[in-house]
């Protein structure tokens, strides 16, 4: 499996247990990532966050660079072989989703 392909299912599965929708483009070498949230008639009512991830599939690290409407907000580095660098990614968009990351574990 491609590092993009684990890091996106693991966004997304942490994303939708959430209850928000994640969608992303793959241009040019860069991942375009945005997590929405719908109302009930399935239109966008927002997007809290959104991010660009880019990888190097080849030396198994990247960096994100994520956005609110105000602007830059934050950045991340990873290292596939590094697994904190890998959760410290799903626990920043967990905190910024407004959810406790423990509790959606247990």
């Amino acid at each position: 499996m491609s590092i993009k392909r684990l890091l996106l299912s693991q966004i997304e599965k942490v994303v939708f247990n959430l209850r928000y929708d994640f969608l992303y483009e793959d241009e040019y070498g860069e991942l375009l990532c945005q997590v929405i949230q719908r109302d009930s008639s399935g239109s966008i009512e927002s997007t809290p966050i959104s991010f660009h991830i880019r990888i190097n599939e080849e030396r198994g690290t990247g960096h994100l660079i994520y956005y609110q409407s105000q602007g830059e907000m934050n950045r991340q580095s990873f290292d596939i072989e590094n697994p904190d660098t890998i959760l410290a990614i799903l626990t920043f968009i967990t905190g910024v989703l407004g959810s406790d990351p423990l509790s959606e574990t247990k």
